[in-house]
């Protein structure tokens, strides 16, 4: 282990270990702010949805312009400004009481978020061998679920569906890991500058981006996935919380989040091992359908049990749609365009938007009582992401044959 660490520039460790210990306290809060909100602020459950939807909505088109700017002026500056911005939205969420705060507050959050972690996966692509990204990756991954498999432990034990006390934890959390970026990564400014330092305009790089077929299809299949996986924190979230057939429904969610981050923990490396053989754009395709068949198990389960299963199978097509996004869009992206191409991703981020405010129509339309038509529907909808990857792949292969060709 200590000859592989070696091997990693530092830039890579700080990101890694700063983003296991965010993430436990990111966990410790968010997953519970949809409940937090209908139980404590009395908030109707697609009001609910809007407001956590309009995160990614945000993070959709800053995501792009962070990505822009990370190429052009350097991937540390962004990230530094983001992730002091992050830290004080955790504190407002702490302070706020009306709607109207929750939705600045999120918006913020979605910001945030879009800028810093694009900006980051494209930064730990700069200063990683091709040949090793993938392990990289799968370390950030990895950091991430052990980070979800503690946080939201401790976050039912500070009663966060009901308390503000973590809020003030991760707001610090946050601010620990911007120092830390700051004081240990100034000495590698320089190198750390993205791509080949080669000027282009936001035009330029629209036009660049609205070119390549590939990457429009695999952005259409994605934002329809991340519709699916927007319903774990929202539409789910609400419904276990609430629905009469689950005792303790909140302390049941928080265990079925824990059960998601332990599954990642077990299965990411034999799941990413074996996903790998596959050509990313069929490997997507894998992911999504594992979305649909836990949405549909969701509507279907009526004890822990089967949600338990239904996890599982949400948390092998996270794995591989979360991982095979990143290695997919390092083979699209040129060098000099790598952040843009990163934040591109952050379109993808309609589907999270749009996910969370059609999940809570849902729920009002047919209540707590109801799972099966509210994940039905669901369902439904994440199976169209299908054909976008199938098609994306076909003009994948077709480019591929005519540059083998042409050389």
């Amino acid at each position: 282990m200590r000859d592989f660490l070696k091997k990693w520039h530092p830039a890579v460790i700080v990101i890694v270990a700063g983003t296991l210990f965010t993430r436990a306290a990111f966990f410790m809060t968010m997953p519970f702010l949809a409940i937090y909100l209908y139980n404590e602020k009395g908030i109707d459950p697609a009001m609910v949805g809007l407001i956590i939807g309009i995160s990614a909505l945000t993070g959709t088109f800053g995501g792009f312009f962070g990505g822009y700017l990370s190429d052009r002026i350097g991937r540390l500056p962004v990230m530094t400004v983001a992730i002091f911005i992050w830290s004080a939205v955790f504190v407002g969420f702490a302070v706020a009481d009306l709607v109207w705060h929750f939705f600045v507050l999120n918006m913020l959050n979605g910001l945030c978020r879009s800028w810093f972690e694009p900006i980051s996966r494209a930064l730990l692509a700069d200063v990683t061998t091709k040949g090793n990204r993938l392990h990289v990756f799968n370390a950030r991954y990895f950091a991430i679920n052990v980070g979800a498999a503690v946080g939201p432990v401790i976050g039912t034990q500070l009663g966060t569906s009901n308390s503000t006390q973590a809020f003030y934890i991760t707001a610090i959390a946050y601010l620990l890991y911007a120092l830390l970026i700051v004081f240990t990564l100034k000495g590698y400014s320089k190198e750390l500058k993205g791509g080949e330092e080669r000027k282009f305009s936001i035009k330029s790089a629209i036009s660049v981006l609205s070119r390549d077929r590939v990457l429009a299809f695999f952005l259409i299949g994605n934002t329809i996935v991340m519709m699916a996986q927007s319903q774990m924190d929202t539409t789910l979230a609400q419904y276990i919380g609430n629905a009469p057939q689950f005792e303790n429904g909140v302390k049941l969610f928080a265990y079925l989040v824990v059960t998601n981050a332990i599954t990642v923990l077990l299965l990411q490396f034999p799941v990413t091992n074996y996903v790998r053989r596959f050509q990313p754009m069929n490997a997507l395709r894998f992911g999504s359908f594992a979305f649909s068949l836990a949405l549909l198990g969701f509507g279907l389960s009526t004890n822990w049990v089967f949600l338990v299963i239904s996890m599982v199978f949400l948390t092998v097509g996270e794995i591989i749609v979360f991982v095979m996004s990143d290695v997919l869009l390092d083979d699209l992206a040129p060098e000099h365009m790598r952040g843009t191409y990163f934040g591109a991703m952050s379109f993808r981020s309609i589907g999270f938007s749009a996910g969370p405010w059609i999940g809570g129509l849902l729920l009002s339309t047919f209540g707590f009582e109801h799972g099966f038509y509210v994940f039905g529907i669901l369902t439904l909808i994440s199976l169209l992401s299908l054909p976008f990857f199938q098609y994306g792949e076909g003009i994948r292969k077709t480019l591929l044959k005519q540059q083998s060709a042409s050389t």
